[in-house]
Formats: structure tokens, sequence, C-alpha cells
């Protein structure tokens, strides 16, 4: 799983490394400005934060607040999946969960305080040998080979220390497995802290556990302590999404809890029994990152409690997952407009139904806010020539893509050799948020979807001229070359590109609510439109590139060429006049290089193709 947030825990024995390794990575997820590139330095600019598969967060949370409730959304992100409740409809219900909250460590120490009331005293057990420990008390095990258990002050039968012996400990303080049962008592891991970034400022709180037992066991690294508890309960304790999302997408909420108890099923059926397992401990999920951040007792809002229990039991299901059918619901806090295909970026997988990918476009469009929409990494040319063991490189370009539109191979030059990685070694290299980047050597573009594009000088140099804002306000740090241009953006291009006079006349009666109708009427009052008929303008209909021939034609008052038979498919078009003038005048060349004798009219214009028409024309007219 991919989080927001990275986890950081003060060490206990040897968590040291861990935590150091955590610590290392953090840098590499900064969200901090890049600094300004030389002119040899290496760009890359990227969107999104994670792996890409599954589910996307900020794609759910934008879903949300479009109003798609949790089912459609996981719906959409896992292809052909349904829901389902264990238990029920030929799923097995679920057997309690073994959690891993520490590994490899040494001695624990453990502190009992209450959660309301008085509390209830903790029962620890190492097979007969039975101990209590009051509430304020404290619960000291040392190992790892031969434990001791030290309690202060002593208990009920008044131990303080035991005898050295197994490493077996189990801590029980209520009926855990009763999901009626609210607990009166938490145990707090002394020196053991945990973020909590649901608050702000995020601070740190103390590692504190109220749901389920806990279980000390003998590791292949040294002692491991995890939780045992009900599913559902375990789902309470998850901090994998902003709870505060439930202000106005308490559906991405449901849709996180979900996902989070999806996976935990699956691995537990695919995990089997604790112990003797990949979980690498005493467990059936980690508590990190590697699986899902489990926080356990204190980080819980009110929305989530809800969403998870609204959601009670529910899966995410597709009959070709193998496991009882539960589906292994991986999620990533964003992508570049697009999930992955699982096949396509992590080796060893075949193609699933549930895996493939889908539109993410709420992680890029502004629909919600997204830190990550797009970030820039810079690199030094030296770095770089190292890493790839030449002198200096002097190009760079993403040579494969996905089929997300993720970078697959890329490849640098030294002007005589070029040198291809993997997207992953760039990644891991350079400490990139995501697959989702472009490359180039120099400055960044002006817009992060633009490198590699045939069209990038012409969106440059109208982005320069004031013709283009961006495709999403308020950071307008992308220019979405692949879309569709429709009618209205093509008014607010001709308004910008001429600085045409307001007018006061309005045209069109179907023009109200957008955006641009100030620019539609101002374009009509030019001269440039007619409309499409009826009164009426269209504003949302895509633009042809018959459509575009004269709009630019009109804009720019050809008057020669018209006569001209410059393509031969334009014979049926009413716009065969506008295509010859605006081809005479260099303002298209086809679209068939290398013949270019035809035009294709009907086909679509997109916004890179819009800025290579505009700029052409300026630069034909002396603009």
């Amino acid at each position: 799983m991919v989080t927001h947030m990275t986890l950081l825990r003060r060490p206990v024995g040897r968590l040291v490394a861990l935590t150091a390794m955590i610590a290392l990575a953090g840098p590499l997820l900064s969200t901090a400005p890049a600094l300004a590139a030389e002119d040899d330095d290496l760009t890359i600019t990227g969107s999104g934060w994670g792996h890409g598969v599954g589910m996307s967060q900020f794609g759910a949370y934008g879903m949300a607040v479009e109003g798609a409730g949790y089912t459609d959304i996981l719906e959409h992100f896992y292809t052909n999946a349904s829901i389902g409740t264990l238990g029920s409809g030929g799923l097995d219900p679920a057997t309690p969960l073994w959690v891993n909250l520490e590994l490899d460590f040494d001695t624990l120490e453990l502190r009992v305080d209450a959660v309301s009331g008085a509390g209830q005293p903790v029962v620890i057990t190492r097979g007969a040998e039975i101990w209590e420990v009051p509430v304020g008390g404290t619960i000291e095990i040392q190992g790892p080979e031969s434990c001791l258990l030290a309690i202060d002050p002593p208990g009920a039968n008044n131990a303080y220390e035991t005898p050295a012996g197994d490493c077996s400990f189990d801590v029980q303080w209520y009926e855990y497995l009763d999901p009626a049962a609210d607990p009166e008592t938490k145990l707090a891991i002394v020196g053991c802290t945990q973020t909590d970034w649901n608050v702000v400022p995020s601070t740190q709180r103390e590692c504190q556990y109220a749901r389920g037992m806990l279980h000390v066991r003998s590791g292949p690294g040294g002692l491991d302590l995890s939780a045992e508890m009900l599913l559902d309960d375990y789902v309470l304790g998850i901090s994998e999404m902003p709870y505060f999302w439930g202000d106005d997408g308490m559906e991405a909420l449901k849709a996180q809890a979900v996902a989070a108890r999806s996976y935990a099923r699956e691995l537990q059926i695919y995990r089997g029994a604790p112990g003797s397992n990949s979980c690498a401990a005493w467990c059936h999920v980690r508590d990190t990152t590697f699986d899902q951040r489990y926080v356990g007792w204190g980080h819980g809002w009110s929305m989530w409690v809800s969403a998870v229990e609204d959601t009670a039991g529910e899966v995410v299901t597709h009959p070709d997952a193998p496991n009882d059918n539960v589906v292994r619901t991986y999620y990533s806090s964003s992508t570049g407009g697009r999930t992955e295909s699982i096949q396509e970026v992590w080796s060893g997988w075949d193609a699933r139904e549930y895996y493939q990918g889908v539109d993410d476009r709420w992680s890029v469009d502004g629909t919600v806010y997204n830190p990550s929409a797009s970030w820039t990494v810079t690199v030094s040319n030296a770095t770089l020539a190292s890493a790839l063991g030449l002198a200096t490189v002097t190009d760079a370009w993403v040579s494969e893509r996905n089929s997300s539109g993720s970078a697959d191979t890329v490849a640098f030059s030294d002007g005589s050799t070029t040198v291809t990685r993997g997207s992953g070694w760039v990644k891991s290299t350079f400490g990139l948020k995501s697959l989702y980047f472009s490359v180039s050597v120099g400055a960044a573009p002006t817009f992060v979807d633009i490198v590699g594009n045939v069209h990038r000088e012409a969106i440059e140099a109208i982005f320069e001229r004031g013709v283009t804002k961006g495709c999403n306000p308020p950071a307008n740090d992308r220019y979405c070359p692949d879309a569709t241009l429709n009618r209205g953006q093509m008014a607010a291009f001709l308004t910008r590109a001429f600085a045409l006079p307001a007018t006061t006349k309005d045209f069109f009666t179907d023009d109200e609510t957008s955006i641009f109708e100030d620019d539609i009427n101002r374009v009509a009052a030019a001269g440039i439109t007619l409309g499409c008929g009826d009164g009426l303008f269209c504003p949302t209909a895509p633009v042809t590139r018959e459509q575009m021939a004269a709009f630019v034609d009109r804009a720019f008052g050809y008057t020669a060429g018209g006569d001209l038979d410059m393509f031969i498919d334009d014979e049926d078009s009413p716009f065969e006049a506008s295509i010859n003038r605006i081809a005479a005048a260099g303002v298209t060349f086809g679209c068939n290089p290398p013949d270019n004798d035809r035009f294709c009219p009907d086909a679509l214009v997109r916004r890179d193709q819009m800025a290579s028409f505009i700029e052409r024309a300026l630069l034909g007219a002396g603009l």
C-alpha cells in the first residue's frame, strides 16, 4: 500500500534498522519544490503518488465529491467486481486476524491504561502460568531466547519477576471476540510513537491498542508482538485515507473501509496460519505500509467509525479472484490520470480483469485538490551521468509508455550512445513519487504533461502569448494535450489570440451556464462564428477539423487559395474552401504524413493540435 505520510516509530531493540530505513525513505517522498534546473540538468515532471494499481484514493474522493456511491467507486476501480458480505452469499465468515505491531525486538515494555471508567486488569498467560496487571501497571518482557516477565506493581498473585522460560505470552483484558464488547482498557508500547496526520499540525501519538488481544512470540530475528482481533475491529484502526474527507466525500471513506477489509481478508486466506507464512512475523498482515497502515487506538474520528460500521463485513469480490473470490484490493494515493494494468507494471503478474487500468481523471483535473497532481524533480547532469555510466547526458526521453500513460522505458543519450533503463529504475534511483512522469534535459516545460509532445513548442508559444492558461485551474500546470477541443474552448483560444473586444449582445441561447459565454459572444460579434443553428452555439460540442478550418479562416480573413484542391477527402465538406485557404496559408499540412493528401475533415481536434494551428496562423500573419 502507499499511504500519504511516512510512518515514524521510536525503535525498540532491533527496530533501529527498520526505523532507519523508513527515515531514509522520507526525503524521497518530499513534496518540496525542485531546485531550478541548469541548462544540462535532467528535469523530471510527473503526477501521482504510488504504484497506481487498483483504487486511486484521490480518484475515490473525486468521485465521491461528484456524487458517486462507495459501491460505484469500488466497481469502477476494480473492473466487473461486486460487493459481498462475509458470512453470506457463499462467502466464508472471517476468523480473527493477527496483525504484527512490533518485529524483531529483545525487550518490550507495555503500560496499562484505562479507556473508560476504572478500566479492567490485564491477564497475562504463558502456558499454565497466569499473572494479573492492574490499570496503571507496567509489563516488561525481556528476551529474546529465554524470556523474563516483570510486572510493576505486582499483580493479584504478588508476582514481580517470573523465572526465565518460554517466550510465548498472551495478553487479554476483555471478551475481544464479542462484537458488542467495548474495551475499557488499552495498552501502550512505551517508547513507541506514530504520526497522526489527521490533525493539523500533525502530531506524534503513543502507540496504543485497545481492541483485540496481544501475543508475544519468538520470531526468526527476535520477539514479535501481534494483536489478534475481529476483522472489523482491525479496519477501525486503519489510517490510510484522511478521515476529514468525510466532510464532503463520505462515500470515499466507505470505499476505503471496504478496500482495507478486502485486502486484509484476502491476505488472511492467502497466507494461512500465523507463524508459518509469508508475513515475515506472527501475523496475517503487518501494520505498516508494507501491507496497510494500522495505528490502533487514539487516531479514529467518528466519520471513519461510521464508514466502517456502515459497510460492516463488506468486501470486494470477483469470480476469478483465487482466494474465496475476495479481491486483494491494492490501492494507492493517486495516479497520472489513469490507473495501471497490473501485468504492465509488476513482473510475474498475469492480466486480471479487476486489475486493469481505468479512468482516474480526478487525480489530476482539479475536481479535488491533490498536492501530487504535479511534481518536478531535478537531477544534476553529473549525478545522472554517473548513475548511467556516461560522461554526460545530452538528451533524455520516455521511449515506451504503458497503456495508462505511465513511463515504461526511458532512454538517455550522450550524443553518440543511447542507454535505456526501466522506469522503475528511474523511480527508485531518483526518489520519484510514481511512474507517471516525463523527462527532459534542460528547464522544465510550462505544463507537466507536454514533454515529448510534438506540439510542445506551439503550446509553449501560445502560453507565452496568453492564448492558453492550462486545463486544471487553479493550479493550471497541465495542458491536457490529448483532450478533445470543444467549441467553447475554441472561442476562448480565438478571443485571447486576437484580444477581441467585449460586446453587450447575447448572441446565443444555450451558453448561459458556460464559463466561455463572454468569449463566445466576442467571436460572434467579430463574425468568426455563426453558431451551430437555431440560435444555438453548442459550447460543449467537440470541434471537428473542418469546423476548425472555418473558425481560423474567418478569424484571419484569408482570401487566397479557396479555389485550390489541396486534399482528396474534403469534396463533401461544406468548409472545403476554408480548408484550402488555411492550407495555402501554411496553417495545416494534412493528416496523413508524409503524403499529406488528406485533411480528415470529420476528425476531432485535440488541444495540442489546436496550439499548432493557432501558432502557425499567428506567425503567418506576422503576429
